[in-house]
Protein backbone atom coordinates (compact mmCIF):
# COMPACT_ATOMS: atom_id res chain seq x y z
CA UNK A 1 0.00 0.00 0.00
CA UNK A 2 1.30 3.23 -0.74
CA UNK A 3 2.00 5.71 1.98
CA UNK A 4 -0.66 8.34 1.06
CA UNK A 5 -3.36 4.96 0.74
CA UNK A 6 -2.17 4.13 4.13
CA UNK A 7 -2.52 7.67 5.83
CA UNK A 8 -6.47 8.03 4.28
CA UNK A 9 -7.06 4.10 6.10
CA UNK A 10 -5.10 5.43 9.42
CA UNK A 11 -6.81 8.23 9.34
CA UNK A 12 -10.13 7.08 11.12
CA UNK A 13 -8.47 5.30 13.80
CA UNK A 14 -5.90 8.30 14.72
CA UNK A 15 -9.16 10.82 14.76
CA UNK A 16 -10.51 7.99 16.73
CA UNK A 17 -8.04 7.85 19.34
CA UNK A 18 -7.66 11.75 19.68
CA UNK A 19 -11.48 11.64 20.42
CA UNK A 20 -11.28 9.01 23.29
CA UNK A 21 -8.48 11.24 24.70
CA UNK A 22 -10.47 12.73 27.57
CA UNK A 23 -9.90 15.75 30.43
CA UNK A 24 -10.64 14.14 33.82
CA UNK A 25 -9.13 16.61 36.05
CA UNK A 26 -9.23 20.59 36.59
CA UNK A 27 -7.27 22.80 39.21
CA UNK A 28 -9.87 25.05 40.85
CA UNK A 29 -7.54 28.58 41.62
CA UNK A 30 -9.26 29.80 44.11
CA UNK A 31 -7.26 27.00 46.67
CA UNK A 32 -4.93 25.33 43.95
CA UNK A 33 -6.81 22.12 44.47
CA UNK A 34 -7.17 18.99 41.71
CA UNK A 35 -10.80 17.69 41.53
CA UNK A 36 -12.22 15.50 39.30
CA UNK A 37 -14.81 17.31 36.01
CA UNK A 38 -17.63 15.90 37.59
CA UNK A 39 -16.97 18.16 40.53
CA UNK A 40 -15.85 20.76 38.81
CA UNK A 41 -19.22 20.84 36.70
CA UNK A 42 -21.20 20.67 40.17
CA UNK A 43 -19.27 23.72 41.19
CA UNK A 44 -20.29 25.89 38.21
CA UNK A 45 -24.16 24.67 37.45
CA UNK A 46 -25.68 26.94 38.92
CA UNK A 47 -23.32 29.90 37.53
CA UNK A 48 -25.95 32.84 35.58
CA UNK A 49 -22.60 32.40 32.71
CA UNK A 50 -19.58 30.23 32.18
CA UNK A 51 -16.83 30.55 30.11
CA UNK A 52 -15.26 27.37 29.05
CA UNK A 53 -12.18 28.15 26.90
CA UNK A 54 -10.71 26.43 24.18
CA UNK A 55 -7.33 25.72 22.11
CA UNK A 56 -9.52 25.36 18.68
CA UNK A 57 -7.67 22.45 17.24
CA UNK A 58 -7.67 20.16 20.53
CA UNK A 59 -10.35 17.46 20.49
CA UNK A 60 -9.88 16.72 24.03
CA UNK A 61 -10.69 20.78 24.67
CA UNK A 62 -14.23 20.35 22.81
CA UNK A 63 -15.33 16.21 24.53
CA UNK A 64 -14.64 18.51 27.73
CA UNK A 65 -17.35 21.31 26.44
CA UNK A 66 -19.61 18.64 25.72
CA UNK A 67 -19.53 17.29 29.01
CA UNK A 68 -20.11 20.34 30.76
CA UNK A 69 -23.15 21.47 28.10
CA UNK A 70 -24.72 17.73 29.08
CA UNK A 71 -23.89 18.71 32.87
CA UNK A 72 -25.86 21.56 32.71
CA UNK A 73 -28.91 20.46 30.28
CA UNK A 74 -29.46 17.82 32.84
CA UNK A 75 -30.39 20.18 35.91
CA UNK A 76 -33.75 21.19 33.73
CA UNK A 77 -32.81 24.81 33.82
CA UNK A 78 -33.45 26.68 30.63
CA UNK A 79 -29.37 27.15 28.61
CA UNK A 80 -28.06 28.51 25.82
CA UNK A 81 -24.51 28.43 24.40
CA UNK A 82 -22.62 31.48 22.65
CA UNK A 83 -20.25 30.69 20.25
CA UNK A 84 -17.42 32.62 18.85
CA UNK A 85 -17.28 30.25 16.01
CA UNK A 86 -20.15 31.84 14.57
CA UNK A 87 -20.30 35.64 13.30
CA UNK A 88 -23.21 37.74 14.71
CA UNK A 89 -24.26 38.35 11.03
CA UNK A 90 -25.28 34.36 11.14
CA UNK A 91 -27.09 33.76 13.94
CA UNK A 92 -30.73 33.40 11.53
CA UNK A 93 -28.21 30.46 10.36
CA UNK A 94 -27.85 28.50 13.65
CA UNK A 95 -31.76 29.60 14.60
CA UNK A 96 -32.68 27.01 11.30
CA UNK A 97 -29.75 24.46 12.14
CA UNK A 98 -31.36 24.69 15.98
CA UNK A 99 -35.07 24.41 14.80
CA UNK A 100 -34.35 21.08 11.99
CA UNK A 101 -34.93 23.65 9.12
CA UNK A 102 -30.96 22.91 8.14
CA UNK A 103 -29.62 19.90 6.54
CA UNK A 104 -25.93 19.02 8.57
CA UNK A 105 -24.97 19.30 4.54
CA UNK A 106 -26.02 22.67 4.18
CA UNK A 107 -24.97 23.62 7.82
CA UNK A 108 -21.27 22.51 7.20
CA UNK A 109 -21.09 24.93 4.48
CA UNK A 110 -22.52 27.91 6.48
CA UNK A 111 -19.79 26.95 9.18
CA UNK A 112 -17.34 26.69 6.82
CA UNK A 113 -17.80 29.65 6.27
CA UNK A 114 -17.61 31.36 9.70
CA UNK A 115 -15.13 29.42 10.97
CA UNK A 116 -12.24 28.55 8.29
CA UNK A 117 -9.65 25.73 8.41
CA UNK A 118 -11.20 23.94 11.64
CA UNK A 119 -12.60 20.74 11.01
CA UNK A 120 -16.28 20.68 11.40
CA UNK A 121 -16.10 17.19 13.06
CA UNK A 122 -13.93 19.03 16.13
CA UNK A 123 -17.29 20.86 16.93
CA UNK A 124 -19.65 18.31 15.33
CA UNK A 125 -21.27 16.37 18.33
CA UNK A 126 -22.00 19.88 20.39
CA UNK A 127 -23.62 21.11 17.18
CA UNK A 128 -26.00 18.39 16.82
CA UNK A 129 -25.95 17.95 20.91
CA UNK A 130 -27.63 21.29 21.01
CA UNK A 131 -30.15 20.56 17.78
CA UNK A 132 -31.19 17.09 19.33
CA UNK A 133 -31.91 19.27 22.54
CA UNK A 134 -33.55 22.55 21.38
CA UNK A 135 -30.31 24.02 22.96
CA UNK A 136 -30.03 27.65 21.40
CA UNK A 137 -26.86 28.79 19.94
CA UNK A 138 -25.88 32.89 20.24
CA UNK A 139 -23.02 33.62 17.15
CA UNK A 140 -21.28 36.06 18.95
CA UNK A 141 -18.09 36.95 16.78
CA UNK A 142 -17.42 40.21 15.30
CA UNK A 143 -17.91 40.16 11.39
CA UNK A 144 -14.51 39.01 9.84
CA UNK A 145 -13.86 41.67 7.59
CA UNK A 146 -14.58 44.02 10.04
CA UNK A 147 -11.63 42.74 12.26
CA UNK A 148 -9.17 42.12 9.68
CA UNK A 149 -9.04 45.80 8.35
CA UNK A 150 -9.04 46.54 12.69
CA UNK A 151 -5.85 44.51 12.78
CA UNK A 152 -4.37 46.17 9.70
CA UNK A 153 -5.01 49.33 9.89
CA UNK A 154 -6.59 49.77 13.41
CA UNK A 155 -10.09 51.44 14.73
CA UNK A 156 -9.65 55.10 12.55
CA UNK A 157 -9.97 52.96 9.35
CA UNK A 158 -13.33 51.53 9.69
CA UNK A 159 -15.95 53.98 8.17
CA UNK A 160 -19.31 54.58 9.03
CA UNK A 161 -21.39 51.60 6.93
CA UNK A 162 -18.66 49.75 9.36
CA UNK A 163 -20.05 50.97 12.69
CA UNK A 164 -23.46 50.74 11.92
CA UNK A 165 -22.83 46.71 11.94
CA UNK A 166 -20.87 46.79 16.07
CA UNK A 167 -22.18 47.62 19.51
CA UNK A 168 -21.69 51.46 20.53
CA UNK A 169 -18.34 52.33 22.02
CA UNK A 170 -17.09 48.96 20.41
CA UNK A 171 -14.21 51.25 18.76
CA UNK A 172 -13.54 53.37 22.40
CA UNK A 173 -9.67 53.50 22.84
CA UNK A 174 -8.31 50.75 24.42
CA UNK A 175 -5.30 50.40 26.99
CA UNK A 176 -1.73 49.94 27.46
CA UNK A 177 -2.93 46.99 29.44
CA UNK A 178 -4.98 45.96 26.09
CA UNK A 179 -1.76 45.89 24.30
CA UNK A 180 0.44 44.06 26.61
CA UNK A 181 -2.17 41.47 27.12
CA UNK A 182 -2.27 40.79 23.28
CA UNK A 183 1.10 41.03 23.20
CA UNK A 184 2.38 38.22 25.90
CA UNK A 185 -0.18 36.12 24.37
CA UNK A 186 0.69 36.63 20.42
CA UNK A 187 4.70 36.29 20.99
CA UNK A 188 5.33 36.40 16.95
CA UNK A 189 4.17 39.50 16.69
CA UNK A 190 5.66 42.78 17.27
CA UNK A 191 5.58 44.44 20.82
CA UNK A 192 6.13 47.61 19.72
CA UNK A 193 4.46 50.61 17.54
CA UNK A 194 1.25 50.24 15.32
CA UNK A 195 1.34 46.60 14.41
CA UNK A 196 1.44 45.52 18.13
CA UNK A 197 -1.63 48.07 19.05
CA UNK A 198 -3.91 47.19 15.67
CA UNK A 199 -3.20 43.83 16.67
CA UNK A 200 -4.82 44.67 20.26
CA UNK A 201 -7.67 46.95 18.95
CA UNK A 202 -8.87 43.92 16.33
CA UNK A 203 -8.53 41.12 19.06
CA UNK A 204 -10.36 44.03 21.99
CA UNK A 205 -13.01 44.85 19.59
CA UNK A 206 -13.95 40.69 19.30
CA UNK A 207 -13.84 40.92 22.89
CA UNK A 208 -16.29 43.88 23.28
CA UNK A 209 -18.98 42.53 20.35
CA UNK A 210 -18.83 39.11 22.01
CA UNK A 211 -19.58 40.80 25.74
CA UNK A 212 -22.44 42.93 24.52
CA UNK A 213 -24.12 39.97 22.48
CA UNK A 214 -23.91 37.80 25.76
CA UNK A 215 -25.24 40.95 27.91
CA UNK A 216 -27.99 41.06 25.68
CA UNK A 217 -29.14 37.60 25.86
CA UNK A 218 -28.83 37.25 29.36
CA UNK A 219 -30.95 40.38 29.62
CA UNK A 220 -33.49 39.36 27.33
CA UNK A 221 -33.37 35.73 28.89
CA UNK A 222 -32.84 36.55 33.07
CA UNK A 223 -33.52 33.28 33.29
CA UNK A 224 -31.68 31.02 31.33
CA UNK A 225 -27.98 30.66 31.91
CA UNK A 226 -25.31 31.27 29.17
CA UNK A 227 -22.38 28.92 28.49
CA UNK A 228 -19.94 30.63 25.93
CA UNK A 229 -17.77 28.17 23.76
CA UNK A 230 -14.15 30.64 22.98
CA UNK A 231 -10.78 30.24 22.51
CA UNK A 232 -8.93 30.54 26.10
CA UNK A 233 -7.80 34.03 25.67
CA UNK A 234 -10.90 35.20 25.15
CA UNK A 235 -12.24 33.75 28.12
CA UNK A 236 -9.82 35.08 30.37
CA UNK A 237 -10.88 37.14 33.36
CA UNK A 238 -8.63 39.74 32.81
CA UNK A 239 -7.50 41.49 28.94
CA UNK A 240 -10.60 38.86 27.63
CA UNK A 241 -14.34 39.33 27.58
CA UNK A 242 -15.28 39.13 30.86
CA UNK A 243 -13.56 42.15 31.14
CA UNK A 244 -15.83 44.28 29.19
CA UNK A 245 -19.15 42.67 31.44
CA UNK A 246 -19.01 45.34 34.02
CA UNK A 247 -20.51 43.84 37.07
CA UNK A 248 -22.32 40.68 35.33
CA UNK A 249 -21.29 37.62 37.73
CA UNK A 250 -19.21 34.67 35.85
CA UNK A 251 -17.34 31.67 36.16
CA UNK A 252 -14.12 30.56 34.00
CA UNK A 253 -13.10 27.44 33.19
CA UNK A 254 -9.80 27.60 30.66
CA UNK A 255 -6.95 25.27 29.09
CA UNK A 256 -3.07 26.14 30.32
CA UNK A 257 -2.70 29.21 27.71
CA UNK A 258 1.19 29.94 26.92
CA UNK A 259 2.64 33.18 28.43
CA UNK A 260 -0.71 34.25 30.58
CA UNK A 261 -0.58 32.94 34.36
CA UNK A 262 -3.13 31.89 36.57
CA UNK A 263 -2.89 33.12 39.58
CA UNK A 264 -4.97 33.04 43.39
CA UNK A 265 -8.60 33.77 44.64
CA UNK A 266 -9.22 37.37 43.32
CA UNK A 267 -6.48 37.60 40.98
CA UNK A 268 -7.00 34.40 39.08
CA UNK A 269 -7.48 34.89 35.55
CA UNK A 270 -9.92 31.85 35.53
CA UNK A 271 -11.43 29.72 38.09
CA UNK A 272 -10.54 26.47 37.05
CA UNK A 273 -7.51 25.36 34.80
CA UNK A 274 -8.00 22.15 32.98
CA UNK A 275 -5.80 19.85 34.06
Amino acid sequence: MSTPSLLRALWPLYFFALASCSITHAIRTENNQRIDVEQMIAEVRDAPLLFVGERHDSTAHHVLQLDVIKGLQQTGRPLAIGIEMFEIQNQAALDAWIARKTSEAEFVRIYQANWRNLSWWLYRDIFVFARDHGIAMIALNAPREIVQKVARQGFAALSSSDLLGLPPESTRPIRDDDVNFMTRYFPGHSRDGAAAYHLAEAQVLRNRVMAKGILRYLGRHPDSRLLVLTGGVHAWAKGGIPGELGGQPYKIIVPPIPGLEVGAGATAGADYLLD
